[in-house]
């Protein structure tokens, strides 16, 4: 065996010096801090903003809800009065003797159509109960042809679906 002319520490690789790394050799809670300030102080500044700064408008909802408040109660008393005047006006008289002659009028009109809707509700209570009881174990069924390893394959499940349904149809 022939000797090589390098010497063998010359074939081990050696690791360089490891860089230095201002993550690992400096502390960042500082850095943290300050930001965590910052952001404090904001979030602090925002909601005051929020709150007063953009809205100069709330001290006059306030004043306008007091002075109203006070106005409604200030004619309460007199609320009940003016309703008794206006309907004792012959203007509100004649008002109301139309709206119950107009009433009369289309009276036989309204119970015809409450008889044909309550018609319409007996066909559709009556197909309605069939119909989900046919669709109940046709669904079931399906939920357990999706989820078996059959699904995957998918000749096999759309053939029993349909043999079902062909089933169901001829009854």
């Amino acid at each position: 065996m022939a000797e090589s002319p390098q010497p063998i520490e010359s074939l081990v690789k050696k690791e360089a010096e490891p860089q230095r790394d201002p993550i690992v050799s400096r502390s960042t809670s500082a850095i943290l801090l300050i930001c965590t300030v910052l952001l404090i102080i904001s979030a602090g500044w925002a909601l005051y903003d929020e709150g007063f700064g953009q809205r100069p408008w709330r001290g006059m909802q306030q004043q306008f809800v007091r002075r109203y408040t006070a106005y409604l109660k200030s004619i309460r008393k007199d609320a009940g009065k003016s309703e008794a005047e206006v309907k004792e006006t012959p203007e509100y008289q004649q008002l109301d003797e139309q709206a119950k002659a107009s009433l009369e009028k289309v009276k036989t009109d309204i119970a015809e159509k409450d008889k044909r809707v309550a018609q319409v509700q007996a066909k559709l209570d009556a197909v309605t109960e069939p119909f989900q009881n046919q669709r109940g174990p046709h669904r079931r069924h399906n939920l357990q042809a999706r989820d078996s390893a059959e699904w995957t394959s998918g000749a096999s499940v759309t053939g029993a679906s349909s043999m079902k349904r062909r089933r169901k149809l001829s009854q």
